[in-house]
């Protein structure tokens, strides 16, 4: 998280593989520990937005947005902490703001 705050081009690395990191955050979602999960949350809403402006994000998005939404779902669903609800909540947002095309499809 920290990383992506401070240095977004770090997703422009061509060794860098997005869609492990990607996957790994939503399996993070999953996890019953609450600091882990509001990280991966805050992972999202921090990586969502760059979907525009860093191709290979916006490409592993486009292809595995449904798998993180679902996630989000199952969490709101009771799989999480009703205090990660806010967190959430967040990610919707932000799947919202900067995916709505690829949102309404999924």
């Amino acid at each position: 998280l920290q990383a992506l705050k401070r240095k977004p081009d770090l997703f422009l690395c061509s060794n860098l593989d997005v869609k492990a990191l990607f996957q790994c955050g939503v399996l993070s979602l999953k996890f019953p520990e609450a600091p882990t999960v509001k990280a991966s949350c805050g992972f999202f809403t921090e990586l969502l937005p760059r979907c525009g402006e860093i191709a290979p994000v916006g490409q592993v998005v486009h292809e595995n947005g449904k798998v993180l939404l679902q996630a989000v779902l199952e969490g709101i669903g009771g799989q999480a902490s009703r205090s990660l609800m806010d967190h959430f909540a967040e990610i919707l947002f932000a799947l919202n703001k900067h995916c709505f095309s690829l949102l309404s499809v999924w």
